[in-house]
């Protein structure tokens, strides 16, 4: 194991593993040697000079967990595990040059379940291994590393100036005697002078380069949300998030279905800042690649409560409602996992809420159950989502904006079209704010239903699986 060398850049700075073993040795053999080495994340699989693969510990031991494996195995050289995957034949290949935000990059972009698996790094002494925990932690190090920087440059110039304030206060009451060496005194408070401006002059350099960051951070995280909804006859809609501070975590997502359906999805992630954005794209991530295999909403959820579980070191969580309209029937299938529930703004000006409680949140409760909720819609109806930052938007005077001033802004804006209803929201809550600095994210989606235009496809109503209970999950609300 090679030691994590001070301000990391690249893999070689990390902590890396080597672990070398022959397809000869016994699977048990290897087994205690992942007991022995609690901290070791895989072995580096050889066949002579050869690299067949890697062999992670989660792998092994979930492997052997099974039924009549551990006796199958253990007792059977490794080279026995490749007939049951476990070994990774085609692990990620890294040199020990790449960067670490590279390296991030790759070993998320790859398929879901192998995220987290170690990635392989050549170029140093022998083929190594490294944890991808360990990159996203040291990644997150150097942003923390400076904003720690910043709040040491502010100390820094408080104190000078404070050692400022206290040597004219002692030149004040020393004056009679400091008359005879004016010459003296001018030369230290111009040196005290050029000091300070000089300290400001880092300052002001540090911080723009944080915000220079910063807002690079920013503007990828508006890249990954989509700047418009599919083209489709039969809905149409619009979004926006607003982050509370530079980078936020909401997100939204809008996702062409197979067979006239389109997913929708609105989240919020626990917390705010540069924590609340990784684990942000994390979720989204995760989210998005299990919808578009085509699981149903709740079991979508359920599957990405499972990974995110197991990817948590903060203990972080999030809401979300991830739905599924079927254009064809106007049914809205839709999971709730601890989000505020969508307002479904009817073409006669009606307002209705699903009245059943939510699923739980995303993140924390292992083995938690994920129920589905269905709406139905006609044509001209529409659905409308957001973050608790809507409602927890606050005055000057301390007061909330609250969910009546929301039903009120959707009274307002009638029939009109429901796109111009989020832009309605954004000059409703600046001018209610009035400049105070937001409290949390922001995010609202709207999306309204047109139907298609062969009005055979649709569905009667009545014979909708489950259409009977739909009616009453729903009340009037405005």
């Amino acid at each position: 194991m090679s030691l994590m060398r001070s301000n990391p850049r690249v893999l070689g700075d990390l902590v890396l593993w080597s672990d070398l073993i022959d397809v000869s040795e016994l699977t048990g053999e290897v087994e205690r040697r992942f007991t022995r080495a609690p901290d070791l994340p895989g072995c580096v699989i050889c066949r002579g000079d050869t690299i067949i693969g890697v062999l992670s510990r989660k792998r092994l031991f979930a492997a052997l967990s099974k039924p009549f494996s551990r006796d199958l195995f253990v007792r059977r050289p490794v080279e026995s595990l490749l007939d049951i995957d476990v070994i990774d034949t085609r692990p990620l290949r890294l040199s020990i040059d790449t960067e670490i935000s590279a390296a991030v990059d790759q070993a998320l972009s790859r398929n879901t379940a192998m995220h987290f698996e170690p990635v392989l790094v050549e170029g140093g002494h022998g083929p190594q291994l490294i944890e991808v925990d360990v990159m996203l932690r040291t990644q997150s190090g150097i942003l923390k590393q400076a904003i720690r920087s910043k709040d040491e440059l502010i100390g820094q110039v408080q104190r000078t100036a404070q050692e400022l304030r206290s040597t004219l206060e002692s030149l004040e009451k020393t004056r009679d005697r400091l008359l005879q060496s004016e010459e003296r005194l001018e030369a230290e408070v111009a040196r005290r002078t050029l000091e300070l401006a000089t300290t400001n002059a880092e300052l002001i350099q540090k911080q723009n380069q944080i915000d220079e960051e910063l807002t690079a951070a920013r503007s990828l995280q508006q890249s990954i949300l989509p700047d418009a909804f599919p083209d489709h006859e039969g809905y149409s809609g619009k979004a926006f998030m607003r982050a509370a501070r530079m980078i936020g975590g909401d997100f939204y997502d809008v996702f062409p279905l197979e067979k006239d359906r389109v997913g929708v999805m609105v989240a919020d992630v626990s917390g705010k800042g540069v924590p609340a954005a990784l684990f942000m794209v994390l979720a989204r991530t995760v989210l998005q690649e299990l919808a578009l295999r085509g699981h149903s909403p709740g079991e979508c959820v359920r599957l990405a409560n499972e990974q995110l579980i197991a990817r948590n070191p903060l203990w972080l969580f999030v809401t979300v409602i991830y739905g599924i309209l079927d254009v064809r029937t106007g049914v809205f299938t839709f999971c709730n996992a601890g989000h505020i529930m969508p307002y479904v703004l009817r073409a006669n000006g009606a307002v209705e809420v699903v009245s059943e409680r939510a699923s739980p949140l995303v993140g924390l409760i292992e083995q938690a159950r994920f129920s589905d909720l269905r709406i139905v819609l006609e044509p001209g109806d529409g659905l409308m989502m957001v973050t608790d930052g809507v409602g927890e938007c606050f005055s000057r005077d301390g007061e909330a904006f609250g969910e009546q001033r929301l039903l009120d802004l959707i009274a307002t804006a009638g029939n009109g079209p429901l796109e111009t209803l989020l832009d309605d929201l954004v000059t409703a809550l600046d001018r209610f704010s009035d400049g105070i600095a937001a409290s949390d994210d922001v995010t609202a989606l709207v999306l309204k239903y047109r139907g298609l235009a062969d009005a055979s496809s649709r569905f009667d109503q009545g014979s909708l699986p489950g259409y009977a209970a739909v009616g009453s999950q729903l009340r009037v609300v405005r």
